[in-house]
Formats: structure tokens, sequence, C-alpha cells
């Protein structure tokens, strides 16, 4: 054989062998090309179907491609995907905005006292029936107030939620915490306990640890005198020294200042009025069923009692039908 073919031969060989090699390489070459490209166009189609995150995503966005994209670094930036999917994730979890009122309609403001299986008498509840009572309320779209809310909207005019209500619990029962607080979180709701100071060890009553938790919680804790008297079979001095003790015990608890007060059985009198008063209080509850609004005596508001024995067709007309 000359030379010359065998010369031709290995030219061929190396062609055949250079070809082999080239095309493997060109079709990995096209598919990252079609990755990068479908990557891209997916992203853009994230970023617009998410205008109101349109500047998280690209400040995220940014980032991610400012970083070195080594093997080092694929941790780093899988986080920064998932900050850019919680981002626009959490717009679709806003909630629409509550509308305000100014008018005087009033506040219905719903009186419980103890919460417990056992609800051998009308001022007992089971946690099942209070939990369906208030789910109704949330779902009726009421917006539970703290007391600052209301006091704001009764004495200086604020605006509130146009279907605002107060929920509160006379006595300050021990399964107030035990049995009331898990339902109200649940819910997302607040409320107030009006509590007696007489003998706070979780007993019975309310102990010190359980409103120092649910007070910083955001339930408010406010005065129902020290040992739950009637008040108007009292003196004006023996009054106020209820009144006067009972603020000071809480407000050690709690760390806040107490201004607000239910009268025990809902007696009261005209020197209730003025020791209430003079003790520092500026809000005062009653068991006078109606509204509390603003043509009322802040310190004589009027509330709505739910005995445990309504069923719920009978709950619901006196939330509803209940006027000024």
């Amino acid at each position: 054989m000359s030379r010359k073919n065998t010369s031709r031969r290995l030219d061929l060989r190396k062609s055949v062998f250079k070809n082999k090699l080239t095309f493997p390489a060109f079709f990995l070459i096209v598919i990252l090309a079609g990755y990068l490209i479908f990557h891209n166009i997916s992203s853009e189609k994230i970023i617009e179907a998410k205008p109101n995150n349109l500047n998280i995503i690209e400040d995220n966005a940014d980032t991610v491609n400012n970083i070195d994209h080594s093997t080092d670094n694929i941790d780093m930036i899988e986080a920064k995907k998932s900050s850019i999917a919680e981002a626009v994730n959490s717009s679709d979890k806003s909630e629409p905005k509550t509308t305000l009122i100014n008018d005087n309609r009033g506040v219905p403001v719903l009186y419980y006292h103890s919460v417990r299986e056992s609800a051998d008498n009308e001022v007992t509840i089971t946690p099942k029936l209070l939990r369906t009572e208030l789910q109704y309320i949330r779902d009726e779209g009421y917006v539970t107030l703290t007391l600052s809310e209301l006091k704001a909207y009764i004495l200086n005019n604020s605006p509130i939620p146009t279907k605002s209500i107060l929920i509160t619990f006379d006595d300050g029962y021990m399964d107030n915490y035990d049995n009331a607080f898990p339902i109200l979180k649940d819910l997302n709701m607040v409320a107030t306990i009006f509590c007696i100071t007489s003998n706070l060890d979780g007993s019975y009553y309310l102990s010190k640890e359980a409103i120092d938790e649910m007070s910083h919680y955001g339930i408010d804790i406010e005065s129902h005198t020290v040992n739950h008297p009637k008040l108007n079979k009292m003196t004006y001095d023996e009054q106020l020294s209820e009144f006067i003790d009972s603020k000071k015990t809480l407000e050690s608890i709690t760390g806040k200042k107490i201004d607000s007060i239910a009268y025990p059985f809902g007696d009261f009198n005209d020197d209730s009025i003025k020791a209430a008063k003079d003790a520092g209080y500026t809000l005062g509850f009653t068991t006078k069923k109606g509204l509390s609004d603003r043509d009322d005596n802040p310190l004589k508001l009027d509330r709505i009692y739910i005995s445990s024995k309504y069923d719920m067709d009978t709950f619901k007309e006196i939330l509803n039908k209940t006027k000024k």
C-alpha cells in the first residue's frame, strides 16, 4: 500500500472521530440553551402574575443573579429562591380592609361568666357552645374590640369597625384561662375579663400567672372589686376601698393601668359612680340590657347577658335585635 493512501485513511479516521465528539457536545449545548430560555420565560411569568410583589421579586432576583453559581453557593441560591416564593405567596393571604364608622350606633358588649364542661347553671357555658357562639360572631364579620378602642370610640369620638363587638367575662374564674382563652386565640379574638381579686391563686379564681400571661397576649384584665359585694348596700368609703384595692392588685400583676370596672350583680348607686370616678376608673359596666354608646354615662354602660341556656337561634336574635 502506498504511503499516500495510508495518509488518506488516517485523515478519514480523524474526521470521523472528530465528528463523533462534536455532535454530543453540540447536543448538550442546545439542551442547556433551551433550559435557560425556558427558565427566564417562567421567571417573567411569575413576576407578571404578582405585580404587587414586583419590587420584592426584582430585588431578590438581582441578588440571585449576582451570586457565583458554583457548587459552594447552591444552598445560598436555593434559599434566595425560597424567599422569593414566600414573597409572592404572602400577597394571597392579605385580608380585606375593614370599613370604619364614626356614628353613634353603639356597640354590643356581651358578658359571660364561667366556661367549663359541667354547665350546671345558666352562668356556666360549655367550651363547645362558647366556641360555636364566637365562631358565629366571627363569621358574621364582627371585629372584637379592646377596651382602649371602645373608650376611644365613646370618649374621643374615634372611629371603629362597622361591626364592632366587645366580649367580656365577669368574676375571673380559672376556667376562663383553661377553656375560654384557647378558643379566643384560635379565633384570633380579644376579650375583657373583670376579675375578683380576693383569692388569685388559681384554685377557683384566676392565678396571677394566668392573668399576666393573658394580659401580655392582649386580653384586657379589669376590676370586678375585691370581694364581689352588693355595692348599693355599702357606704361610699367602703365602695371606694373595694375599687382602689382591686385596682392596685391588678396593676401590680399586669403592669398596666386598670381603668374599667364591672359592678357586681349589676348593683350600684350614686355613691358607686362617684367612688368609681374617684378611684380612677373611666368606664363602668352594668347589667342593664342594651348597647354601649356615646349617649350613656361612661360609668354606666349597658351590656348584653348571655345565658348558657340560650340555643343558637336565641343567641342570634339577642345579638342582632338588641338596640340602644
